[in-house]
């Protein structure tokens, strides 16, 4: 619930895109994730800085969040995942998250909730590592906990 997480202002968001469930149902049984090499630091210093680092994840192509995870390390702190192995990008190095939520909500739920950081454009939008500003997040989050499964 987003009740377990501190105040917008303490709090930094980001999209999380997978190229499939099945690293993302892998991440939500371990708690661990790798995410591109070119994310590494940023959210690096992101973990470094914020109270909290909400990741929210997206399967491209689902047209919907499959929930949301708190960043539990940096970037380099995990053993990598099986998954990662034979991937066709570098990555970031593994890290720790722990699942707040996980329940999909379909894109069209979100059409009104735009982006300030990213030219106001819906928060579904944006590519992996898009950080969403902590309004447009905190809203966002709350509605995953609303438990909108489409």
């Amino acid at each position: 619930m987003l009740t377990e997480i501190n105040p917008p202002t303490d709090t930094r968001y980001f999209i999380v895109k997978s190229f499939n469930h099945d690293n993302v149902i892998h991440a939500q049984r371990d708690g661990i994730w790798a995410t591109q090499e070119k994310n590494a630091e940023m959210f690096s210093e992101a973990f470094n800085t914020a109270r909290d680092v909400i990741l929210i994840f997206s399967v491209n192509k689902s047209g919907k969040f499959q929930g949301y995870a708190r960043m539990e390390s940096a970037p380099g702190t995990a053993e990598m995942p099986l998954w990662t192995k034979g991937l066709l990008w570098q990555s970031s190095g593994a890290f720790y998250i722990r699942w707040i939520t996980i329940c999909d909500v379909g894109f069209y739920h979100l059409a009104k909730l735009l982006n300030r950081m990213n030219e106001d454009q819906p928060v579904f939008i944006g590519r992996d590592g898009q950080e969403i500003d902590p309004e447009t997040g905190a809203k966002l989050c709350s509605i995953v906990d609303e438990g909108r499964i489409q």
